[in-house]
């Protein structure tokens, strides 16, 4: 008989560390979830024939320096005072290279359709539209509170805010600095030595 009831006490030993490992298991994959690598899209503005697969691709790249190859902003210039009631338009081009290419004819109907959405308001998404082939531009408008607080990725050289976007930026009472990031694509992947280039910092206010 105790010979028994040791073996039944060995059992029940055994069930009670099989039951604990299992739970601790488990609750060791709720609390440490896989990591993901996909870059946080959210509140994107996509512009030209920009998607989101390319700015992806744009944001996982290794930064590389090459001050021929980065975007100068034009306007607004550094120290500016832009009115807060008038949505303005950002220009800027790359420094000792041709930025400009001709776009393909999916991309010219992409645009065309975009063009007609845009009479509705700024779109967060394009995806999966026609890839994007040669330079696109990240802007990047930042306050000292708010990091990241607009973001724009576009193929144009120019960007024109509209009066919700602006109003957002402008609500902030606070300086904005723009940083434009650009890269040269190959069917939505970014060329090999293509960029990503991170152009010089330009801070502007906007008035009363």
């Amino acid at each position: 008989m105790k010979k028994i009831g040791r073996m039944a006490g060995i059992v029940a030993l055994a069930g009670v560390v099989f039951v604990g490992t299992s739970v601790g298991a488990c609750g060791g994959g709720t609390e440490n979830p896989p990591a993901t690598n996909e870059p946080d899209l959210t509140g994107v503005i996509y512009a030209g024939v920009a998607t989101d697969e390319a700015l992806e691709a744009l944001l996982l790249a290794t930064p590389k320096t090459d001050p021929t190859q980065a975007a100068v902003v034009d306007t607004p210039t550094a120290g500016a005072t832009l009115p807060k009631d008038v949505p303005p338009t950002i220009e800027w081009h790359v420094s000792g290279s041709s930025a400009s290419r001709a776009p393909s004819a999916g991309e010219r109907f992409v645009g065309a359709a975009k063009a007609i959405a845009s009479l509705f308001g700024p779109r967060e998404a394009w995806a999966h539209g026609a890839p994007v082939n040669g330079r696109a531009y990240l802007l990047v408008f930042s306050t000292p509170k708010s990091p990241e607080l607009v973001r724009v990725f576009t193929t144009e050289l120019s960007y024109t805010f509209d009066a919700a976007t602006w109003t957002k930026l402008a609500l902030t009472g606070e300086p904005v600095t723009l940083v434009v990031t650009n890269a040269i694509f190959e069917d939505n992947r970014v060329a090999q030595d293509a960029g990503p280039f991170t152009g010089e910092a330009v801070t502007f206010s906007i008035g009363p």
